[in-house]
């Protein structure tokens, strides 16, 4: 792969300025703009956000009268709830079979322990749309050096597909979870891959990091 060019080296001028997700985002609205098309904010019941993304597609085609009709963009797939959710991992054969096992019922969130890796737990919580499976990786008092540590982590995300990690106070000492999120409209097998998935990343950033962790 040919080297780089440096900023006023070998061209006519400086290299142009890196584009930020803020210029993609303005470019964006600037073609929305530039096809005639004009914003409006409205105010919804959150249950209503899939059925708003439809009608507003169906608004940028040319005029259609009553052809935009309310129902045609309801969906009659429901959210899960903590308790739903909770019965359906109970009938599942990873959970029979005691590859994983669920804790005791508590309103708040679903407690998973992972046979097969090491007994580690993990946490589902539902809030409105969103689905929250977490675990803990490591207490940010047993990190050697902090600072390095936030910057290894930051340039090795694609380390570690659909986890994300972030620090959080859990009965007063900060922690960095592990953490992934997703549609409380989900199919089932996308909320259990989610999990594996999960705890496969967190077994892989201890392997990573572990040269920064004093334990």
């Amino acid at each position: 792969m040919p080297p780089r060019k440096k900023a006023g080296t070998g061209s006519d001028g400086p290299a142009p300025k890196p584009k930020t997700s803020a210029d993609y985002v303005r470019d964006m609205r600037q073609r929305l703009k530039d096809a005639g098309l004009i914003k409006r904010e409205f105010w919804i019941l959150p249950e209503n956000v899939s059925a708003l993304q439809g009608i507003e597609k169906q608004l940028r085609q040319p005029f259609l009268g009553e052809r935009v009709k309310l129902e045609r963009f309801m969906t009659t797939s429901s959210n899960w709830t903590i308790e739903t959710l909770r019965n359906a991992l109970t009938e599942l054969d990873i959970v029979t079979d005691g590859r994983i096992a669920i804790g005791e019922a508590d309103a708040a969130s679903i407690t998973l322990t992972m046979a097969e890796h090491g007994d580690l737990p993990i946490f589902i919580a539902v809030s409105g749309d969103q689905i929250l499976v977490d675990t803990t990786l490591i207490e940010v008092a047993k990190v050697k050096d902090v600072s390095v540590f936030n910057s290894l982590v930051l340039r090795s995300r694609d380390l570690f597909p659909l986890s994300s990690v972030g620090v959080e106070t859990i009965d007063g000492n900060e922690v960095y979870c592990m953490f992934g999120a997703l549609s409380a409209a989900s199919e089932l097998t996308v909320v259990v891959q989610e999990v594996l998935t999960l705890a496969e990343n967190v077994i892989r950033a201890v392997d990573a990091y572990e040269d920064h962790f004093n334990i």
